[in-house]
C-alpha cells in the first residue's frame, strides 16, 4: 500500500516561498548585494518623513499570485496569496536600507 502525500496548501506554499526570501537577505547568499538584488524588484514602495527624506522603503519581489513585500521598514517579508498572509523575519546583511536610502535621496 503506497502512502498518499498531502498535497501542501496555498498558505503553505507562501510560506516557504516568504521563508526562503527572507533567508536569502539574512545569508546574503548568492544574492551578490543590494544592486543586485534590485534587479528582482517589480516595484518600490517608499515611506517617508513628513519632510519626504527617506525613512524605509517596501519592495514587491512577486505579484500576480502571492504578493511579496519586503519591508524594510519592520524587517519582514510579508506575503499574501488570496485570504493567507505570512510574515517572516529578516536581517538587512545585504545593506538594501542603505542603498534605498542613497537612490531616494538622488531624486
Amino acid at each position: 500500500m503506497s502512502a498518499i502525500k498531502k498535497s501542501e496548501t496555498c498558505e503553505g506554499k507562501l510560506r516557504r516561498m516568504c521563508k526562503s526570501i527572507a533567508e536569502e537577505i539574512t545569508s546574503g547568499g548568492q544574492i551578490g548585494g543590494a544592486h543586485d538584488y534590485m534587479d528582482h524588484v517589480y516595484d518600490i514602495e517608499w515611506i517617508t518623513h513628513n519632510d519626504h527624506t527617506y525613512k524605509a522603503a517596501r519592495l514587491l519581489v512577486a505579484g500576480g499570485g502571492p504578493n511579496i513585500w519586503v519591508n524594510l521598514q519592520d524587517k519582514n517579508v510579508e506575503g499574501y496569496w488570496g485570504c493567507d498572509r505570512v510574515i517572516e523575519p529578516f536581517i538587512d546583511n545585504i545593506g538594501l536600507d542603505d542603498y534605498l536610502e542613497e537612490i531616494h535621496a538622488s531624486r
